[in-house]
């Protein structure tokens, strides 16, 4: 099965192996604010306690984890069996309370940016960009024809029965951890019942709003419509009977919120699912399309999109990379770390067209990199079309 595993001794000791390297930049930086170092270090703390068993966790104080960062991770790190850490002699924070080279190297093993240590991300975003690094690194292993399988099924199948992706992925199933159990997700739960999203297909958010009613939406289509209210069918026998509220409200089939039902994590559908929509939209919105032609993940997946027309007078050619963000500041701050792609054309980044209203702000902080250039993504159909001579 390909189930994340949470809660595994492997995952709780990198948990705890990441918050050691955010702990440790806190503590040696002696120019910061120091209201925002001890905030940090309580923020490590309180992660750190997490990943320990009761007993173990209430012995964890601010004294203990100053003395593990400097004298050797070994009370920091989650016990199992009676084996030793190979990581438990590492120290962090050397004795005139500088940061040892460990910490780069643990946070390069581990997914976590310099940038993210440095400017004190708070743990959640840190985390995500964590994720995010991660999941891009196991599929990136794969043959070119594999990579792109992967990112379309991750598209095109958020949320099925276990059996309806075993068929799909074949040999595939099994080898990464994006799916979980539905029937572990009780806030997407209305009367027993899910819904995926109209316009995306994962499970839609539901919330109790009292009377035995459910306001139905989805996180990141709510501003194009995709919201319904539900009540429990009378019979008691049936779904809910779902009354739409927006434009995107299309008819949905619900399906039982237990059993074999599995859906891409909440990472996977920010990072993968959402952009991975508007990639394959565009893809076959100029799909047969007289003198153009559509590579997806070219260059060993650089960006995502390759497309060149021979037509009508003079060849042109458009680089694309998608995008799904919800912050298009940590979006800018990202993009402005890549390097330059140094292509005689600009890469485009694609952002969904609900989100036109936030592109000057994008655009101001790009303002600097003229090899970036932003778009929403029906604006860039448009675009191509025009140029095709080919507009519906």
């Amino acid at each position: 099965m390909g189930l994340v595993e949470r809660n595994t001794h492997r995952w709780r000791r990198d948990l705890a192996v990441t918050a050691c390297c955010a702990a440790a930049v806190a503590e040696a930086d002696r120019t910061g604010d120091p209201g925002q170092r001890a905030a940090r270090l309580i923020d490590c703390l309180g992660v750190l306690r997490s990943t320990h068993g009761a007993g173990s966790a209430a012995a964890l104080d601010m004294r203990a984890l100053r003395r593990g960062l400097r004298q050797g991770l070994t009370p920091l790190l989650p016990i199992e069996g009676e084996g030793e850490d190979p990581l438990g002699e590492v120290r962090l924070v050397d004795s005139d309370g500088l940061l040892c080279d460990a910490v780069e190297d643990l946070g390069r093993e581990h997914f976590v940016s310099q940038q993210a240590l440095m400017e004190y991300w708070p743990w959640a975003r840190l985390r995500a960009e964590q994720e995010e690094q991660q999941l891009y690194s196991e599929i990136r292993r794969l043959p070119p024809e594999d990579y792109a399988k992967v990112r379309e099924l991750l598209a095109s199948h958020p949320v099925a029965e276990q059996g309806v992706l075993w068929e799909k992925w074949g040999g595939l199933w099994g080898r990464f951890g994006f799916f979980e159990p539905v029937a572990s997700w009780p806030w997407c739960n209305a009367a027993g019942w899910c819904f995926p999203c109209p316009v995306c297909a994962w499970p839609m958010r539901a919330q109790p709003a009292g009377g035995g009613v459910f306001a139905v939406s989805c996180d990141a289509h709510l501003l194009e419509g995709a919201q319904y209210t539900c009540r429990q069918d009378r019979g008691g026998s049936g779904p809910p009977v779902l009354e739409g509220g927006g434009c995107s409200a299309g008819r949905v089939e619900g399906f039982p919120a237990a059993g074999d039902y599995l859906a891409v994590s909440r990472t996977v559908w920010r990072y993968l699912t959402l952009p991975g929509r508007m990639e394959f939209a565009i893809r076959d919105a100029l799909t047969d399309i007289a003198g153009l032609e559509v590579f997806m993940y070219p260059e060993g997946d650089r960006y995502d999109l390759r497309i060149t027309a021979t037509e009508p007078l003079v060849a042109r050619e458009w680089r694309v990379d998608a995008k799904a963000w919800r912050s298009f500041d940590a979006l800018a701050d990202a993009l402005l770390e890549r390097p330059v792609l140094g292509a005689a054309v600009p890469l485009i980044i694609v952002v969904p067209h609900r989100r036109r209203s936030d592109l000057p702000r994008l655009r101001e902080r790009l303002a600097g990199r003229p090899d970036l250039e932003v778009m929403t993504d029906k604006d860039f159909v448009t675009t191509v079309l025009r140029w095709c001579r080919a507009e519906l």
